[in-house]
C-alpha cells in the first residue's frame, strides 16, 4: 500500500522551513507518493492540479496551512471528496455524515511544525494500511503427504501379490505325487489298472 501525502505549496513566512524539510524528507520516501498543488481554492477543473488530484481515489494524507475543518470544507469545493479520519496529530475528528469511503488523514501545518514527527506519523500511517496475506496454496492437510506416498508404494505391492502368489497356489494345487512307475518288468493287470489311473490324473 502507498500513501499519496499532497502538500499545499502556500507556506506563510514562518512556515518556509518546515515546508522545505517536508520536501526534503518526503521525495522519494519509500511508500509515500508526495504531490505538490497550489492552494485548493485556487484550482479549476482544467488545471494539471485538478486532474493530478482527481486520478487519486485510494487513502490520502493533506498538508495544509489551516485548520482541519477548512480544510476539509476546501476539499469538498473541488470535488475531492472523503471523510476525516483520525491520527495521532489530528486524534479528535468529528463524526463524518458523508457517505463517502475514501479516508482524509488532514495535518495542519500550523499545528504542526515538526518535519520529523509528520513524516513519522505518515509512516506509520502507511504502514496501518498495507495489507499483508499468507499464501496458503501449498499447505495440505496432516498426514495427506504419507497417505498419498503410503497409497503409491502399497498398491504395486499388492497388484504383484495377486499377480503371483495365485499363481504359485494354482501350480501347486496342480501338484500331485505320483508313485513311480516300473516299467522293467511286464505289468499285471493290477499294475496295469494303476498305470491308467496315474495317466488319467497326469492328463490335466
Amino acid at each position: 500500500m502507498r500513501l499519496p501525502v499532497i502538500l499545499v505549496q502556500n507556506p506563510p513566512a514562518a512556515g518556509h522551513a518546515v515546508a522545505d524539510a517536508l520536501v526534503a524528507s518526503l521525495i522519494g520516501f519509500p511508500g509515500l507518493d508526495l504531490t505538490l498543488v497550489e492552494r485548493f481554492d485556487s484550482i479549476s477543473v482544467d488545471s494539471t492540479d485538478w486532474m493530478t488530484l482527481s486520478a487519486i481515489t485510494v487513502p490520502a494524507a493533506v498538508l495544509d496551512w489551516r485548520p482541519a475543518e477548512e480544510l476539509m470544507s476546501a476539499l469538498n469545493s473541488i470535488d475531492f471528496p472523503g471523510y476525516r479520519c483520525a491520527h495521532r496529530l489530528d486524534p479528535d475528528p468529528p463524526t463524518s455524515t458523508t457517505p463517502h469511503r475514501r479516508r482524509l488523514f488532514l495535518f495542519d501545518l500550523n499545528q504542526h511544525r515538526d518535519a520529523t514527527s509528520i513524516v513519522a506519523e505518515l509512516e506509520r500511517l502507511r504502514d496501518s494500511l498495507s495489507v499483508k496475506t499468507v499464501s496458503i496454496g501449498g499447505l495440505s492437510a496432516p498426514g495427506s503427504a504419507t497417505k498419498a506416498s503410503t497409497s503409491s508404494t502399497v498398491a504395486p505391492t499388492a497388484n504383484a501379490a495377486a499377480g503371483t502368489e495365485p499363481n504359485a497356489a494354482n501350480a501347486t494345487g496342480h501338484r500331485k505325487a505320483i508313485s513311480p512307475i516300473n516299467l522293467g518288468h511286464d505289468p499285471s493287470d493290477d499294475s496295469l489298472d494303476q498305470l491308467l489311473d496315474q495317466l488319467d490324473d497326469l492328463d490335466v
